[in-house]
């Protein structure tokens, strides 16, 4: 046996349920799947990690609802569905700022603790059986590809689900990777940068929304070149929280000493990424103090409970969203969900924009199922996209949208017998309509 490898015992695992849809991760894609599926009358299973639901925009503090709105002069909202029922319920609770500007469109702030409330009481009203602290450790399919077994670690020990169908939501493409399935990470290799985003109070919020962003930028550029504090990103995204009084920000840019960026899949270069993420977190805290006007009184309240991730692995899927798609408007048949997003690409270097002016482009159905696995489908970041494709089809209304729909497959799969890799956007976008779910485009 190999020295540095040590084989693990076997054991009996308990099987602690049955159900008709597993949905793996409860990020915005994952509590959309999660939805679809019980609206549909399925019986549903949610296995999060984490004690709530909200994934990257809760646990990773990035606190905005990216996506919902159109680019060009004058932003409206134009994605609805699932994505802007939520919307309206974290409104109606006080948990979602008015939109504000980002760039050519608009994005909206939102409170997590009022996200995770809104998302538990979604899931409790639908019947959705909801099982926090719950990690995914491994998946086994039969000779035919069928996925039989999910492998979890909970808190009592390490116990087995058995369901008919599978979504994949855990942004990572994790279960599909345990599996064995064709995943890519980034363009060749390279992914965008983590950031840790963090909350200051005390904020005289007038003078705040006075502000240029454009000086703040300036401001953060003379600072770091003067050597007064270390500041890697000089383009600065600063938001107003719904309670009036705080301010969210997203500002830092971690890489690696020699400028390679952290891989999301690393705990190594995770416990680096999360180290070196509070400290810049706590120097821009500073610099916004000492420098800009507004913040003399200010004080950071929290950091994300972990890192913010934007890209790790990618699905080999029946269809890839190419980058020209999102630069030409691209349209397609029976599409998930579709976005006016910019491309945002958070590089070690740079970060890269580009706006679709007064265009939306499409995300095919298609990019969310893999190549095998009958009755397995992918959902949110992990879709197969190209590198500055996924830059902006990974935002929030978008995931909202892919995870609705990859709910509603999963009731073609469940109670039609289909296969997943049988299925086309136009089928599912039937089904559901005939079972009553609204798309992204309807109100």
């Amino acid at each position: 046996m190999n020295a540095d490898v040590y084989r693990l015992p076997a054991r009996d695992v308990p099987i602690i349920a049955r159900p008709e849809v597993c949905v793996v991760g409860g990020g915005a894609a994952g509590l959309a799947a999660a939805m679809a599926a019980a609206r549909i009358g399925l019986k549903v299973l949610l296995v999060e990690r984490y004690g709530f639901c909200g994934g990257a925009t809760v646990a990773g503090l990035s606190g905005t609802i990216c996506g919902l709105h159109s680019s060009g002069d004058r932003p409206e909202q134009i994605v609805f569905g699932f994505a802007g029922e939520f919307h309206d319920r974290l409104q109606r609770a006080g948990g979602a700022a008015a939109a504000v500007k980002f760039g050519r469109t608009k994005l909206v702030p939102h409170d997590s603790l009022v996200w995770k409330e809104t998302a538990d009481a979604l899931l409790r009203a639908a019947g959705v059986q909801v099982l926090y602290h719950a990690a995914f450790l491994d998946a086994f399919a039969d000779e035919a590809g069928v996925v039989r077994t999910l492998v979890l670690q909970c808190r009592e020990g390490t116990v087995a689900v058995q369901p008919t169908c599978v979504i994949d939501a855990s942004g990572d493409a994790e279960v599909i990777h345990r599996l064995g399935g064709q995943t890519t990470f980034g363009a060749n290799g390279v992914v965008q940068t983590p950031t840790m985003i963090f909350r200051v109070g005390g904020v005289d919020m007038p003078r705040f929304l006075e502000l240029d962003p454009r000086e703040i930028d300036r401001l953060a550029i003379a600072a770091d070149q003067a050597g007064r504090y270390r500041l890697p990103r000089h383009h600065v995204y600063l938001f107003p929280m719904p309670n009036g009084r705080e301010v969210l920000c997203n500002m830092t840019r971690i890489s690696f000493p020699d400028g390679t960026v952290p891989s999301g899949l690393k705990s190594a270069d995770l416990t680096f990424a999360e180290i070196e993420g509070r400290s810049q977190a706590r120097a821009y805290a500073t610099f916004l103090r000492e420098n800009v006007p507004g913040f003399a009184d200010s004080y950071m309240v929290e950091t994300g409970a972990q890192v913010g991730i934007r890209q790790t692995r990618s699905i080999v899927g029946l269809k890839r969203l190419e980058n020209q798609d999102v630069l030409k408007a691209a349209k397609f048949p029976g599409a998930a969900t579709f976005s006016a997003w910019p491309i945002e690409a958070h590089g070690a270097g740079a970060l890269k924009i580009v706006y679709l002016e007064d265009q939306t482009y499409d995300v095919p159905f298609e990019t969310l199922v893999p190549q095998a696995g009958p009755n397995l489908i992918a959902a949110g970041r992990c879709l197969c996209a190209e590198h500055e494709a996924l830059a902006s089809a990974r935002v929030t209304a978008q995931c909202f949208g892919m995870g609705y729909a990859a709910g509603a497959a999963s009731g073609l799969l469940v109670r039609e017998g289909l296969k997943a890799q049988a299925l086309t956007g136009v089928q599912v976008r039937d089904w559901m309509q005939v079972k009553g779910l609204k798309t992204a485009e309807q109100r």
